[in-house]
């Protein structure tokens, strides 16, 4: 009991000497900078995490506001520390995990959610397609769903988010813009599987330009019955222009915050101090929360106040962007819906991380009690001090876009000024940006990922 108060004390003091929920203190702040294309001011906000348990969200935010900035090179160096850090975290820290059943999740080291590790690998396969690697912006794409899948195998829920159609997508995409027609076909089709999959999870159809791409590829493959028809499916207005694909990023992710619930705690629900039982009853109070049911004569004992995380959606006023250059125009669509996918994935994870606040809301609970029975003095500074560091994890990836869209406009070889025109839900434009110096050549794609935070 006395190592228990003392690991409990030396804690405490870590988290208010050394600021360990710094970061998610300085989400709103960062994201305002970020908005206001104050990249500086935002990177001073990360500061602190750069050595603490939010070390892998200080590589990200980095990665991709390198990346916005032009600077490819140093965007990679960024992301590639993420990659190494995030697998080596994949395996649990077991003295962090101990630790975090005392205080909170907090001091556990982020791991990051895995649709934010995936989204590491997109940036990437656009850094190096900006540095003239078309190769290894492949690499990067394949790595993204060989990624979901290994954790998705190994982890202790039901992962609906396993496999990433818009990855596929683009990896068919840059196959067909090197040549690589069998590989973009597989891509292709692996993408349309995928968003069945999407369709049903997250309600997000495929872009309907990707059933044209599998056609143009399955006709110069030979792999229709009628390819005089198939061939019809051309962008015919493709002979001496080129293509432009645009990925619009907008809006923010949604973002965690913190809410408390209470839980009733039954006589039955005692653990005796061990582990395994521990672990059981845990699962079983986060399953009755979920499944509540009649619970008979049974006496509830005390009441559990736990801190959860939870998401808060900020929708974006923006629906569509409209992509004008040389006298033509598109829009985009969706093609990545990271909000649906954020908020699934948390609800896959839920009962996980309720278990695991519960243990660790009994753990504190019983010290408080054997502490109560020594000394009320004592009980009483332990209660406060577990109500004090009692907190929920609600670090993420705060700059990651709400979703992403793509769009597709043939153009007159040459050099183009791109406008672009955030439309709102009426078609009124809310705002406009314009990318120059885009070089269209014939006969060849062109690739431009755009932001806006409206």
């Amino acid at each position: 009991m006395k190592n228990v108060l003392k690991l409990q004390s030396s804690l405490l003091l870590c988290v208010v000497l050394s600021g360990c929920a710094t970061y998610t203190h300085n989400a709103v702040t960062f994201r305002s900078s970020l908005a206001g294309g104050h990249y500086e001011t935002a990177l001073q906000t990360l500061g602190s995490a750069r050595k603490g348990p939010a070390r892998l969200l200080y590589f990200m935010e980095n990665g991709l506001i390198s990346h916005y900035r032009g600077e490819y090179h140093a965007s990679n160096r960024f992301f590639e520390s993420a990659e190494r850090l995030s697998d080596r975290l994949f395996t649990r820290s077991l003295s962090r995990e101990v630790a975090s059943l005392i205080t909170n999740d907090q001091v556990r080291a982020y791991r990051g959610e895995e649709f934010e590790l995936a989204f590491i690998n997109y940036y990437r396969a656009l850094n190096y397609w900006y540095l003239n690697e078309p190769e290894e912006a492949l690499v990067e794409c394949r790595k993204a769903n060989l990624k979901l899948d290994r954790y998705a195998a190994q982890a202790d829920y039901d992962a609906t988010y396993r496999n990433d159609a818009f990855i596929h997508y683009i990896t068919g995409l840059i196959y067909e813009a090197t040549g690589e027609l069998n590989d973009a076909y597989v891509s292709y089709r692996n993408a349309l599987d995928a968003y069945e999959t999407y369709h049903e999870a997250f309600g997000l159809a495929a872009p309907e330009t990707l059933a044209r791409d599998l056609k143009r590829v399955e006709a110069a493959l030979d792999f229709v019955d009628n390819p005089g028809e198939a061939v019809a499916t051309r962008d015919s207005n493709l002979a001496g222009d080129g293509e432009l694909i645009v990925f619009s990023e907008i809006g923010f992710v949604p973002h965690k915050v913190e809410e408390e619930i209470s839980l009733p705690i039954y006589e039955g629900d005692d653990f005796g101090g061990k582990k395994d039982r521990l672990e059981a009853v845990s699962r079983k109070i986060a399953y009755r929360h979920f499944k509540p049911h009649y619970a008979g004569k049974s006496k509830v004992k005390y009441w559990l106040r736990v801190a959860l995380p939870a998401y808060k959606d900020v929708v974006p006023r923006t629906r569509t962007i409209r992509v004008s250059a040389a006298g033509r125009q598109t829009a985009t669509t969706l093609a990545e819906d990271l909000s649906s996918i954020a908020w699934q994935t948390f609800q896959d994870k839920q009962p996980t991380i309720l278990a695991r606040t519960v243990a660790r809301g009994l753990v504190k609970y019983s010290a408080s009690v054997k502490a109560k029975e020594k000394s009320k003095v004592l009980g009483f500074i332990v209660n406060l001090f577990s109500a004090a560091i009692e907190t929920a994890d609600t670090r993420s990836w705060v700059s990651l876009p709400h979703n992403v869209q793509i769009g597709r406009l043939a153009l007159p070889a040459g050099t183009h000024t791109l406008t672009l025109e955030s439309l709102d839900n009426r078609g009124r434009v809310i705002e406009t940006g314009t990318i120059s110096d885009i070089d269209i050549r014939p006969g060849t794609r062109t690739f431009v990922n755009y932001r806006t935070y409206k």
